[in-house]
Parts: C-alpha cells; structure tokens; sequence
C-alpha cells in the first residue's frame, strides 16, 4: 500500500494526475487516443498485402522506431556498442 500511495503522490506532484485541468483544456485523459492509434498504425504497416512480418522482427521494428521518434536513437546506439566493445575486449 505504501508503494502504491508514494507512486500517486510522486505522479500528482510531477503534474502528471491532473484530470480536471486535462478534460477542462480538451485534451484526451484515457489511453484509449493512444491504444487506437497504435492498432491502427501497426495493422496498416505490419499486415498490408504482400508483408511478412515474424513476431520478434516486427517487435524490434517497433523499438527502433519508438527509439528513433523519441531522439533516444543515438544514446541507444552507444549503449549498444559499449556492450559489444566489452565482449570484444573479454575475448581479446
């Protein structure tokens, strides 16, 4: 109870459980927008005629994608990297 008490109050203190003021501006509350969005974005792209798409290629399509629209592209890359550096290090 006291994880889930601390979480709301760190979420309404960071401005982000403020209801009221969202619906009062016209600005979607629910996930609904975003789940909508996202099923049909992905069902045009991934089940247009001719596409063949396996679960775990279409998934990471999906993370680069996330990766690439949020400017985190560049920061992932390196961590990426740094990790296969580390590997090649070890072997060396």
């Amino acid at each position: 109870m006291h994880d889930a008490l601390t979480f709301l109050a760190n979420q309404g203190g960071a401005g982000r459980l403020e209801y009221a003021i969202a619906r009062a501006a016209y600005r979607p509350v629910g996930s609904g927008p975003v789940e909508a969005t996202c099923k049909s974005l992905f069902n045009v792209r991934f089940k247009r005629s001719g596409a063949r798409w396996k679960d775990a290629s279409g998934e990471e399509i999906v993370r680069l994608r996330a990766l690439h629209l949020s400017h985190r592209w560049v920061a992932a890359l390196e961590l990426t990297l740094e990790a296969k550096r580390r590997d090649v290090r070890r072997v060396a």
